[in-house]
């Protein structure tokens, strides 16, 4: 590891300004024809869903997928290749919408048959998050389950959605940014300029595609995965940035609802900015909890809370001015530790682990800490190694395998809302969010960079999304999510009318089929009896 560790301290410098928070909120402007914008929300369901499918050759519309034993290829790269009852098939989407007999691409699903197939309930579409996670491979390589209950009953789906994956990937080249939190009028200008130039290079390499991204166009495709899979209605869980596309879906599509479970839920209201604040908030709730509970076991970073905070904080905040060498190349600086302290803060659990880390890379011991910030880049990496194994062509001027496992990320965010444009624009908001949060503040500000110079338009909204006339669905929610934060969870509610929303006690994200018998009862019981359940329901931990 350590001879690529200059290399890979600046892939996590991105992807720790980027993955902060798992919601699609970064915005940008420039060049590109954009995908037609959801119909609004006046618009009756039948004349909704009429408009958001226009056109369609009937190849598209009536497409039947051909199941077939999945590829080495479909199961998580370093794993044991897929589950023997995994099946694969194809599904072809239009590149644009707008243009639907254009150019197409293909979609890779993957499905896992109900156990019980005498009483199968039908499909249930998995989406497991990011942007630019890869939910077949999750779903071939066994890497996400359901409940037993749920196993029994619904075939488990899962897809690549475009861009990412086996499904037409993006092969962005590295980027040339610093590892170092712009801080001056000179070093913010070096940035975008750095963020604006890799964009461009993503934009040539990826086509048309790079311009059809959006959540809007992947809720799309998913209407064409629900009738290919000869499905009435769509049955659909979501975590993280996977409730963001199932709102999506269900404003463009609320006749074809069916047994919806938004887990984690991103509120598609706020702007990058507002998301930005949210994720510095949610981070600081979820850090204090680990203080605390650091403090009670006589933590060694400090006898109280605040007294954890302030070492800590004092630590990350000097790393830029006096980074940590790592011997063999590389060094920890405030971005990468940032990244390495938020990966543990999803799981109690792994709290001790992150104050292992802590602890020794205040010695001068960062491997620890960058191990952790490590594990995120290593998801994405799978995702981008089954892209290569798959047969990409190589990126012009680009050593071989030289390709970005974030790029995917970005092009769905920086379609999806607008944000910042300019240099000075993010760096005034970099002042005002380590005001806010001296620990989180001024790395989650400088994830601005990417989208504000992305080289195209953003084409979707800051809005609220509604769906009249699709039934009620289960939200879910742990109380403290560094992700995405109980408060959005609340307003997706308040926008989407009736519903129940489950709460699970402490800290973590997406809390259904993880551990908690009260949260996984309430879904099961949605899910396999069509028994809604109350509207507030409080799990423990």
């Amino acid at each position: 590891m350590h001879e690529r560790l200059g290399t890979v301290a600046a892939t996590l410098a991105a992807l720790a300004l980027l993955a902060v928070g798992c919601s699609p909120d970064t915005g940008h402007q420039g060049r590109g024809r954009a995908s037609p914008a959801p119909p609004a929300a006046s618009a009756a369901p039948g004349e909704r869903q009429e408009r958001a499918l226009p056109g369609l050759p009937p190849a598209l519309a009536r497409q039947r997928l051909a199941w077939e034993a999945c590829a080495a290829e479909d199961a998580p790269r370093g794993g044991q290749g897929p589950r023997p009852e995994a099946e694969c098939a194809w599904l072809t989407v239009p590149v644009d919408y707008g243009a639907p007999t254009g150019q197409s691409i293909r979609i890779r699903v993957v499905r896992v048959r109900a156990r019980a197939q005498d009483r199968r309930l039908g499909s249930l579409v998995f989406n497991p998050g990011g942007p630019g996670e890869a939910g077949a491979a999750m779903v071939a390589g066994g890497l996400f389950e359901a409940t037993p209950a749920v196993a029994d009953r619904y075939d488990l789906v899962g897809f690549d959605p475009r861009g990412i994956g086996r499904s037409a990937p993006l092969a962005c080249p590295q980027g040339t940014g610093g590892d170092l939190i712009p801080r001056t009028r000179e070093q913010a200008e070096a940035e975008f300029k750095a963020a604006a130039d890799q964009g461009e290079s993503c934009r040539r390499v990826s086509g048309p595609l790079l311009a059809h991204m959006d959540t809007a166009s992947v809720a799309r495709d998913l209407e064409l995965l629900r009738a290919a899979l000869d499905e009435p209605r769509l049955h659909y869980l979501g975590f993280s940035y996977g409730t963001y596309l199932g709102q999506h879906y269900a404003h463009l599509f609320p006749g074809r609802v069916g047994r919806f479970v938004l887990d984690g839920l991103v509120d598609p209201a706020t702007d990058q900015r507002r998301t930005a604040r949210n994720d510095v908030a949610a981070l600081d709730d979820s850090f204090a909890g680990y203080a605390r509970a650091c403090a009670t076991l006589g933590c060694p970073l400090g006898r109280t809370p605040d007294e954890v905070v302030a070492r800590t904080t004092a630590f990350v905040r000097d790393l830029d001015a006096h980074p940590v060498p790592v011997p063999g190349g590389g060094r920890l600086t405030t971005a990468l530790a940032v990244q390495g302290i938020r990966t543990p803060l999803y799981q109690a659990a792994r709290w001790p682990d992150l104050t292992r880390a802590l602890v020794e890379a205040m010695d001068g011991s960062p491997g620890p800490l960058i191990g952790l910030a490590v594990e995120q880049v290593r998801v994405q990496e799978q995702s981008q190694g089954q892209q290569r194994r798959g047969g990409l062509l190589p990126v012009p001027g680009a050593p071989a395998g030289d390709v970005d496992p974030t790029m995917a990320r970005n092009a769905v965010d920086c379609l999806d809302k607008p944000g910042p444009r300019t240099p000075a624009e993010v760096l005034a908001e970099l002042a005002e969010f380590e005001k806010a949060s001296p620990l989180f503040g001024a790395t989650v500000a400088a994830a601005l960079y990417h989208c504000a110079a992305w080289p195209l338009a953003p084409t979707g909204r800051a809005e609220p999304l509604t769906a009249p006339g699709a039934p009620p669905m289960v939200l879910v929610s742990y109380a403290v999510d560094p992700a995405t934060p109980l408060a959005g969870a609340r307003a997706v509610r308040k926008n989407l009318g009736a519903g129940s929303l489950v709460v699970r006690r402490g800290t973590g994200h997406s809390a259904y089929a993880s551990g908690s018998e009260c949260t996984d009862a309430a879904v099961d019981a949605f899910l396999v009896e069509d028994r809604l359940p109350p509207p507030n329901v409080e799990c423990s931990a």
